[in-house]
């Protein structure tokens, strides 16, 4: 059994550890309460279309005489009546188009929350990663100073370097060590950010796996146009037609209601004679056909009704314009600050270089003569420095590119 429950353990680490970032965005469209809810607010809005098609309910009235009343056919003792109210012709699926067309406005919402979701997710996911590769430099780091220490430990043995070489690497390894830590006591806040958007429990670790791609400039052209794959453009295209689809409710609206009834009228049957010599008769029941009519005829309220609906069509048409405009000015501005991290990278991986040899040619030389070790470890600090800033150029890059697929809604 032991052996059983170990190996359930290494297959449960191994599934974790393979988990991606696709596999997270997938586990945060199923888990996320607001995706949730908005999917339950579709769902509700669905339900909207079997109200708006259905007829009015019919009206049935009952009464009765407390004293009957004397009829030439016999005493009448009350009488019900039942009427049912129509639409005009076209309306009742005029209605149900305009319920469909908001049920699309919310399923609209479904994916703009969903756009925003991912973007939530990968701005949190991409910090990890960065976090995670500065731990990993900072420990090689630190592998390097303790090599240098104990280098000039040696040196300082054979008479051949000051002692305070030594101590020099020894404040940079505690420097280091202190940076780890802090690294160590980021995590912490950044995973349960992201678990929460998963709506996990906060202790779950987060997998971190492959790497990030070394940023190309010139790789992504302007093109503000793809912005209109953007779902909140969408919306407002929803919206358009939903009010579209009201205003076409409102011209019914112009339009009389027909009703058709039915009236009973139970008479009871009379002798004759009498104190008021009332003739007799057959006491036949009494059945009454209707019909009535609605009259529109106060078209002001009607005529504004359809304004109203017309005017709000121009309203979304002029927010999404709007809206485009918007995106369009964040999408160059994001193509920019591409082009300038890509830029970044180029230049530290220069500068890397250049410093690499900077630091070959003085070990060299200090292995000979124990000298300037203090620029060896100021040299060594500057690569390591240009390391975490490319990382973070290499971070800012994604984030950027994250940015362009959430306002291109690119969800995946």
């Amino acid at each position: 059994m032991r052996t059983i429950f170990i190996i359930i353990s290494i297959i449960a680490a191994g599934n974790l550890s393979a988990q991606t970032l696709y596999d997270y965005l997938k586990i945060a469209a199923e888990n996320n309460p607001g995706i949730r809810a908005k999917q339950t607010e579709f769902q509700a809005a669905l339900q909207k279309l079997p109200q708006s098609k259905a007829l009015p309910d019919p009206t049935v009235n009952a009464s009765f005489f407390l004293g009957h009343m004397i009829l030439p056919e016999g005493n009448q003792l009350g009488s019900i009546s039942a009427m049912q109210m129509f639409p005009w012709f076209g309306t009742l699926k005029a209605m149900e188009n305009e319920a469909a067309r908001m049920a699309e406005v919310k399923l609209q919402a479904v994916m703009v929350a969903q756009n925003e979701l991912f973007f939530k997710v990968k701005n949190t996911w991409y910090p990890l990663f960065e976090l995670e590769e500065q731990t990993r430099i900072q420990q090689e780091n630190l592998r390097v100073l303790e090599t240098d220490k104990e280098l000039a430990t040696i040196k300082f043995q054979h008479g051949q370097a000051p002692m305070v070489d030594a101590i020099r690497a020894d404040i940079m390894i505690d420097e280091v060590k202190t940076e780890i830590a802090l690294l160590e006591l980021k995590r912490r806040p950044l995973e349960v950010a992201f678990n929460r958007l998963l709506d996990r429990d906060d202790s779950l670790p987060v997998s971190i796996s492959g790497s990030l791609p070394e940023p190309v400039a010139g790789a992504i052209a302007s093109g503000g146009s793809l912005i209109a794959n953007n779902p909140v453009l969408a919306v407002f295209d929803k919206q358009i037609q939903a009010v579209a689809a009201e205003q076409a409710v409102a011209e019914t609206m112009r339009k009389p209601m027909i009703g058709a009834g039915i009236q009973y009228m139970p008479l009871v049957k009379r002798k004759g004679g009498g104190e008021h010599d009332v003739p007799p008769n057959t006491g036949a029941d009494m059945v009454m056909p209707m019909f009535s009519v609605t009259i529109p005829i106060w078209k002001k309220k009607y005529n504004a009704a359809v304004e109203e609906r017309r005017l709000m069509q121009v309203m979304f048409a002029d927010m999404k314009r709007d809206m485009a405009n918007d995106l369009a000015a964040m999408y160059e501005m994001t193509i920019y600050e591409l082009e300038k991290m890509a830029q970044m990278v180029e230049l530290l991986n220069l500068q890397m270089v250049k410093t690499q040899q900077a630091i070959d040619l003085m070990l060299a030389a200090y292995s000979n003569a124990g000298q300037d070790f203090e620029e060896i470890l100021r040299l060594q600090q500057q690569l390591f420095r240009y390391r975490m800033e490319k990382i973070s150029a290499q971070t800012e890059y994604q984030l950027m590119l994250v940015k362009l697929d959430y306002l291109t809604g690119k969800m995946n």
